[in-house]
């Protein structure tokens, strides 16, 4: 997974509010989200407070899931965002220090967690998802927050340059009510090979129209050089707002490209490894083989017949398998030999070649 991040203050602020993180949490697991906040909880900026406290729930849940891409179901999945979503909320909530009267903390996240090729996408306030396959750009989820001049105007949509328009209002986001009020919305969405995931605040998407938009995070260039040219657009276009912008290439493709690139290599040198092992193997049990069946393991016994023969090797079998090769057969019957001979021959008699077990024999009397 190639992972591109750029952000910016824009033009209006005095400081970014914006967060972003991608990490890998676990094997075919990894995080991305983005959060757009204003305010300051003990001196932590609200949307940096939100991602710290979905990213450390997640990795809580992974953890005791063990194998999380076997024994998690998209219910599983769904619920661990919802509860991740939640603590970060109670927590903005509780260490904001606002009241009924006055909201001094806020935070919009969009999350995605990618488990294999399976994303969920936990979403409030007015970042958004999109997702980028085959060079076309689609967005995955739904802004929540409205226009004041829709306001002002009864529902009509104000004409273009007709003034400079405000800053959408929020009707959701995280540390401004309980839990029970913003729980996120959760899709699931199936990923194929080579689709790209890219989160942007509201500072990028409402500064540059899609038709900029898509081809600048669908060119040829690293997932960092797209993710920069949407920012420069966005400044160009005189945005004022905090813009952010996390592009995602390969998403199902978990680790970083540096991680991936190694992969191949581990796995050829294992495979490398294992057939030299095997090729050793191979030369060793040949040559144990030759060695035994040489003639520095000859002996003298008989065969089925009575003959007296010449093996290679050990009288022994192993489950039927003999473990001896013939090396000479002479025309001469055990019983033809005194019984000393003949009881020698039976437990077999080592010799030291060839012409040892032909005089062995000429020594023998014969009846």
């Amino acid at each position: 997974m190639e992972v591109g991040v750029a952000t910016d203050v824009g033009a209006g602020q005095r400081s970014n509010e914006d967060a972003w993180s991608a990490e890998q949490l676990h094997k075919n697991v990894t995080l991305l989200a983005v959060a757009d906040g204003f305010g300051r909880a003990h001196g932590v900026p609200a949307a940096t407070l939100v991602l710290e406290t979905v990213r450390d729930a997640v990795r809580r849940e992974l953890r005791r899931a063990t194998f999380p891409s076997r024994t998690l179901s998209p219910t599983d999945v769904r619920q661990l965002l919802v509860s991740a979503f939640t603590e970060a909320n109670d927590r903005l909530y509780r260490l904001g220090g606002g009241s009924d009267d006055c909201v001094t903390t806020a935070s919009t996240c969009t999350a995605v967690l990618i488990i294999n090729d399976q994303a969920f996408i936990a979403h409030i306030g007015d970042s958004r998802a999109y997702l980028l396959r085959r060079n076309e750009l689609v967005a995955l989820t739904n802004d929540e927050s409205i226009v004041p001049e829709l306001v002002r105007s009864g529902g009509r949509t104000p004409r273009p340059g007709k003034g400079r328009s405000s800053r959408p209002l929020l009707m959701r986001a995280l540390g401004i009510e309980d839990a029970v009020a913003v729980a996120p919305k959760v899709s699931h969405y199936t990923l194929h090979q080579r689709d790209a995931i890219a989160l942007l605040t509201d500072g990028a998407h409402r500064a540059v129209p899609l038709a900029d938009l898509q081809p600048a995070l669908t060119n040829r260039d690293s997932a960092d050089a797209s993710a920069q040219r949407v920012v420069a657009l966005a400044r160009i276009a005189g945005g004022a707002d905090n813009a952010t912008v996390l592009l995602a290439r390969d998403a199902t493709v978990h680790g970083s490209a540096a991680d991936q690139a190694r992969a191949p290599r581990r796995r050829f040198t294992l495979r490398a490894t294992l057939l030299v092992a095997a090729a050793l193997l191979i030369i060793a049990a040949a040559g144990i083989i030759a060695w035994w069946f040489s003639d520095g393991h000859l002996y003298l016994t008989t065969d089925e017949t009575g003959k007296v023969v010449l093996y290679a090797g050990s009288p022994a079998s192993v489950y039927g398998v003999p473990l001896h090769v013939t090396r000479k057969t002479y025309d001469v019957t055990a019983q033809s030999l005194p019984p000393a001979a003949q009881h020698e021959l039976e437990s077999g008699v080592r010799v030291r070649g060839p012409s040892a077990a032909d005089d062995y024999l000429r020594a023998q009397p014969r009846h």
